[in-house]
């Protein structure tokens, strides 16, 4: 889990790369690994790159379901906010 704060600009980021390059798949090199520590150990990000068509090292940004997810022990898993729980 990650703060919101931080799931919502690399989400955001990933729906400007998508409108400006006017295509999918798109795969680029993480700008947000140094910056965030859930992101270190992904090298690229994929938006819209099918999960089953995806690298370990990568995260991937869903459109449809405006997440992103993460392999974990070989799982995808969706990337939620840790203040999910809170009221």
């Amino acid at each position: 889990m990650a703060p919101r704060k931080e799931i919502r600009e690399v989400i955001e980021w990933c729906r400007k790369e998508k409108r400006e390059k006017k295509r999918t798949p798109i795969v680029e090199l993480n700008p947000f690994r140094e910056k965030f520590p859930w992101m270190l150990a992904r090298i690229r990000i994929a938006i819209d790159l099918p999960l089953d068509e995806a690298k370990p090292d990568m995260a991937v940004y869903d459109s449809p379901t405006d997440a992103i997810y993460i392999n974990v022990s070989g799982q995808w898993l969706r990337m939620e906010p840790d203040d999910i729980f809170e009221k």
